[in-house]
């Protein structure tokens, strides 16, 4: 009987020890443009920290996020714009990783490989209507565009030569978030859109060149800052740790590989 007792402690013990540990979940919430990028980070500081589990989620765009950790309904968020005067109420740490092209990309097949920013503008602003006017195929152009205060908007809005001095067709489809757009890019013929290269090479669609400047060339200049948001209170721990990680020559490899600059 005594040796019955010695063996089910044994057993006990021995269940207790191998019983999995729970990871804690960290959700990184907000922009969708390096969505995909924060995700490779992601999964390779998992690898790293079994006890932790960083989630990055689906977009509530840069503005959630901010108001999401703002209000301290997550701990950490992931933005790609800066921080506007009327959320700095917040006191949110600002930490950028990555410097992200904001490409122009085509549904496949359109036979157009390069433009010019005068093209893009009298594309998005209704003048050219049909590929073949660009030397592609005899097809319609449809052109997908983003709402007012989109992080990828604002880059071209800001650095792209005309393109704040247009006024987009009404004969447009607005999309809101990244994924969202590069999926109707993907499947939908004639298309054109914009969003980050990190993200759109995870998809099969064309990527343009501009005035033969590649997205991943260093001369190229339409680029978005990617960073993360959090309250300086939080950064401790396990949000301390990822924060951490996120300045190693680990992530600068990921960001280079996504065709990025890190910081």
């Amino acid at each position: 009987m005594k040796k019955i007792n010695v063996i089910l402690i044994a057993l006990v013990f021995f269940c207790v020890f191998l019983k999995p540990v729970m990871a804690e979940k960290i959700h990184v919430v907000g922009t969708g443009s390096g969505m995909y990028l924060l995700r490779d980070i992601a999964e390779q500081f998992n690898k790293n920290n079994l006890d932790i589990k960083i989630i990055v989620p689906e977009s509530i765009g840069s503005g959630g996020g901010i108001k999401s950790v703002g209000a301290d309904q997550f701990l950490i968020g992931r933005v790609a714009r800066d921080i506007k005067e009327k959320e700095k109420h917040f006191n949110l740490t600002y930490q950028p990783f990555a410097k992200l092209p904001v490409v122009f990309f085509l549904h496949r097949g359109t036979g157009v490989t390069d433009l010019s920013p005068r093209q893009i503008c009298d594309i998005y602003s209704g003048k050219i209507t049909n590929w073949q006017e660009v030397g592609g195929i005899n097809q319609k152009i449809r052109i997908i565009r983003r709402e007012p205060g989109d992080s990828s908007l604002e880059v071209l809005t800001a650095s792209f030569p005309g393109f704040k001095d247009i006024e987009i067709t009404s004969k447009s489809k607005t999309t809101f978030s990244d994924q969202e757009t590069i999926k109707l890019a993907e499947k939908t013929k004639g298309t054109i859109a914009f969003g980050t290269y990190g993200d759109a090479i995870k998809y099969d669609v064309d990527i343009l060149s501009i005035n033969s400047i590649k997205p991943f060339d260093a001369a190229y200049p339409y680029t978005g800052t990617i960073a993360l948001i959090y309250k300086e209170k939080n950064n401790i721990g396990n949000i301390r740790k990822f924060t951490d990680f996120i300045k190693t020559p680990v992530v600068k490899d990921i960001v280079k590989k996504s065709g990025g600059l890190p910081f």
